[in-house]
């Protein structure tokens, strides 16, 4: 649906977005024989943000967003990529770091792979909030429309009974 609405050009721009549920380091390749850094969920892998571009793409992109180039519609996006850029259309994967447990979204930290968000400061622990508004910036990227996958079953569930109404 993204790349069918980012083809489209009365809606364009279209991206996958994540929550930092999964490994990524500038430096260093995986370890795991990926060519890339993943976001790797129920049998679909994209590569993160900022790591396909052969040099073509880098010039024919020179000066763009991450989001206005060309090559970015194979990659996923997050929060430090799209934070402050809006989309036409969003598809976001809620990582496990996002779950709904006795009624309720909650956060967990031990989850998220975004150590500089859950680290505590000054003896303080804000995981939970920086999970919160990492989720709030990336939600409200499409302007036009927002696709959803949840990895925990239960928000699955829940999304999708919401959707229903």
């Amino acid at each position: 649906a993204i790349k069918e609405r980012n083809n489209d050009s009365d809606k364009g721009l279209a991206r996958m977005l994540a929550t930092f549920d999964w490994p990524f380091k500038e430096k260093g390749a995986p370890t795991n024989g990926d060519k890339y850094w993943m976001v790797k969920t129920d049998g679909v892998g994209l590569p993160w943000n900022l790591q396909t571009a052969t040099p073509a793409d880098k010039r024919r992109n020179k000066g763009l967003s991450w989001a206005e180039a060309d090559y970015s519609i194979n990659e996923v996006g997050s929060t430090y990529t799209i934070q402050g850029f809006d989309l036409n259309y969003a598809g976001l994967i809620i990582g496990p770091s996002v779950v709904y447990r006795d009624g309720r979204v909650a956060f967990d930290p031990t989850a998220s792979q975004n150590k500089s968000a859950i680290k505590r400061r000054d003896g303080i622990d804000y995981g939970i909030e920086h999970l919160q508004n990492e989720l709030n910036v990336l939600i409200k990227r499409g302007v036009h429309g927002l696709f959803i996958y949840a990895v925990d079953d239960e928000l699955r569930k829940a999304l999708n009974k919401a959707a229903e109404r």
